[in-house]
């Protein structure tokens, strides 16, 4: 999708509703951090059922609050179901976990303001979903200045296909969905982020699934372009 495009909700729920993303690449996401998040904000992107939100929630204690966002229904009904637990069994006097079904590039349609987080998270799912410059531009919205986002994720090593990962993409797979790293580093640089700093780099097949030894359905092609897992840190610049 074009940057100069508004965004159409009809075509966001048909994305949403037809992507496969059970079981891809896009599960993962380590939750890398970079130094204590105690008291923080935090804010989870396309948190499936909340895993992820469970842990931070651990992290940042009974003085921070972590939000978990999904575009599927199921998945954060299952989410909060077991928030309840989750926050006694991480011995906090009170629960500090909130979820909304949200759609990645319009989180301001659950509340989320401007400035509101310190810390958010994303992963390869980004790769599949419906428009990532508008989610970069949102998840900017959302950080206060010298906030950080953490993208936990995939880039390729060269320049793609456009074909190559418009089938990708209709299939799911977030590896061969990345975008290049300097198509990467453009993207979050139009939306106002500071550059990348990468971490813990190493190479991913473009069938890897959500586990070891699972595949996913890959999309025909000529290409030869090496894929790249990597955590990247990136900064909104102080005002």
């Amino acid at each position: 999708m074009n940057e100069e495009q508004p965004i159409d909700e009809g075509a966001l729920k048909a994305h949403y509703e037809q992507t496969p993303t059970e079981y891809g690449f896009a599960s993962r996401c380590k939750m890398v951090l970079f130094g204590s998040i105690t008291g923080k904000r935090v804010l989870d992107v396309d948190c499936r059922r909340g895993k992820g939100v469970v842990k931070i929630s651990d992290y940042v204690g009974s003085r921070g609050h972590v939000v978990g966002v999904d575009p599927n229904p199921a998945w954060i009904a299952i989410a909060e179901s077991f928030v309840e637990d989750a926050w006694r069994r991480n011995g906090l006097p009170e629960n500090n976990m909130e979820f909304h079904v949200a759609y990645p590039e319009d989180l301001a349609a659950a509340g989320l303001e401007d400035d509101a987080f310190d810390l958010v998270f994303a992963n390869s799912s980004i790769n599949i979903d419906y428009c990532p410059e508008a989610i970069f531009r949102e998840l900017f919205r959302v950080l206060r200045p010298g906030g950080v986002l953490v993208f936990d994720g995939v880039v390729a090593a060269g320049p793609r296909d456009a074909g190559t990962v418009a089938r990708a993409r209709a299939l799911g797979n977030a590896v061969q969905a990345a975008l290049s790293r300097a198509e990467f580093e453009a993207l979050v640089g139009r939306a106002g982020f500071e550059s990348p700093e990468y971490y813990e780099e190493s190479g991913v097949a473009a069938e890897t699934g959500f586990e070891n030894g699972f595949e996913v359905p890959v999309a025909e092609t000529d290409e030869k372009v090496r894929f790249v897992k990597t955590t990247a840190r990136i900064c909104k610049p102080r005002r």
